[in-house]
Formats: C-alpha cells, structure tokens, sequence
C-alpha cells in the first residue's frame, strides 16, 4: 500500500460491541501499533465472496 496507511485489515464483527472487543483486545495490542483508523459499513450492497484459491 502506498500512502498514510501501512496495512488494511479486514475485520467481520457480530455487532458494534464485538468489534469494540476486537480492537480493544487484539488490534491495539499488537506490537509497533500507534494509531488506527476504522471504517464500518453500514448495509451491504453486494455479498463478499472471499479471495479466489487457486
């Protein structure tokens, strides 16, 4: 990537709650982490399907 950020993570959560423990408990704790930045998104337009194998 190139630009402001250094990673993109995707993150699938039951609700705002689970994610909340998720950035809390796992994200934030990883070493070098400084800052992050969340985008959520609000309704799904079109299902993801996950990343082709093979």
């Amino acid at each position: 990537m190139s630009g402001q950020f250094d990673y993109l993570l995707r993150v699938v959560a039951e609700d705002a709650a689970d994610y909340e423990r998720i950035h809390r408990g796992k994200i934030s704790r990883l070493p070098g982490v400084q800052r992050i930045q969340s985008a959520l998104a609000l309704r799904t337009i079109k299902p993801w399907a996950g990343y082709p194998v093979g």
